[in-house]
């Protein structure tokens, strides 16, 4: 059995999900998203940030991460 924790990064809201893969299948563990408020100073936001993705990972513990490219979009 393989975890895998997705995340859809962002500053104000990161999304995540788990899934475990065996005997060919995925199944949904958890998912939801972290998030940070507006008009926090970027420092105190990626704080946030990392303790929550620590948080998963201890919890969790994945065998293998994916992170979505983050796009910015005029």
């Amino acid at each position: 059995m393989i975890t895998i924790l997705g995340i859809d990064p962002g500053y104000g809201t990161i999304g995540y999900g788990v899934v475990r893969f065996d005997n060919m299948k995925f199944t949904p563990v958890q998912y939801g998203a972290a998030k940070t408020a507006p008009g926090t100073p970027m420092h105190l936001r990626l704080c946030e940030i990392y303790d929550d993705i620590c948080t998963l990972v201890d919890t969790f513990h994945p065998d293998e991460v994916a992170i979505e490219e983050l796009f910015f979009s005029n």
